[in-house]
């Protein structure tokens, strides 16, 4: 058999754009998926501004056993880091919205299956 007759035989048709965006649309974020979006935006923009209230030392030099440093450079390692612990900080906001909305249609589709009195 040759090969390209077998990836014909085992390819998958790929997703069509309508179908795609269908599935995007229907979801729609609860308000701690909000704050976590809205606050991964700030936070990114924070890093900049902490980054240049912060600066690292570009040239030291020392005078009379004291080390000064000549010029600044921008600290992009605080900026990383900064970086870094919002990112992690608004994942758990962002995945424990979504535990919510989960346990919500969870609940929603019970309620549903539950007679009525």
């Amino acid at each position: 058999m040759n090969l390209f007759e077998e990836i014909d035989q085992y390819k998958k048709e790929l997703p069509k754009i309508n179908s795609i965006t269908k599935e995007v649309r229907s979801r729609k974020l609860n308000g701690y998926q909000l704050v976590a979006c809205v606050t991964m935006i700030v936070s990114f923009f924070t890093g900049f501004i902490i980054g240049n209230i912060f600066p690292s030392c570009g040239n030291a030099s020392t005078m009379f056993g004291q080390t000064y440093c000549e010029s600044t450079e921008f600290n992009i390692s605080l900026t990383i880091i900064f970086w870094f612990c919002s990112f992690i900080f608004c994942m758990l906001i962002y995945g424990f919205g979504h535990m919510i909305a989960l346990l919500t249609s969870i609940d929603e589709k019970l309620t549903k299956k539950r007679p009525k009195k």
